[in-house]
């Protein structure tokens, strides 16, 4: 009695293995520079939310209606936009409101989509005084 034959290898993993191996990895680079992305994206928009926050710190109590001292708010909010080392714009928005522009870049980590990221982010502070609107009709 003879013991059955087993076929051999033919390969076919081994095929299957380098197809896939090479899309998993495309697909790993693009969630780890899409994250590098996401990430440039909410720090843009801190950014600005906080040099906008401090540009609001800077309150003209002196007249007869509480505005923002604009000289005094554009310094602020420049001076922290150095201190964080990212460039912005900084503008008065009328008298209670500041809007604050920031771009950030960054380097991405694997390089797949392109050798930085640039996000820009933009937050506007509004001064209010009182409890409701600060007397504003």
């Amino acid at each position: 009695m003879t013991a059955p034959v087993t076929p051999r290898d033919a390969g076919s993993v081994s095929v299957m293995v380098a197809v896939l191996v090479p899309a998993l990895l495309l697909v790993l680079a693009l969630v780890v520079d899409g994250g590098a992305r996401l990430r440039a994206i909410a720090r843009a928009d801190a950014l600005a939310a906080e040099a906008a926050r401090a540009a609001g710190t800077a309150v003209d109590t002196r007249g007869p209606t509480v505005r923002v001292d604009t000289t005094s708010a554009l310094r602020c909010a420049q001076d922290y936009l150095a201190r964080a080392g990212h460039p912005g714009q900084v503008t008065v928005a009328g008298a209670r409101a500041v809007r604050v522009t920031v771009t950030v870049s960054e380097p991405t980590p694997i390089g797949l989509l392109g050798g930085s990221i640039q996000s820009t982010g933009t937050a506007l502070a509004e001064l209010g005084v009182g409890t409701r609107n600060g007397g504003l009709p």
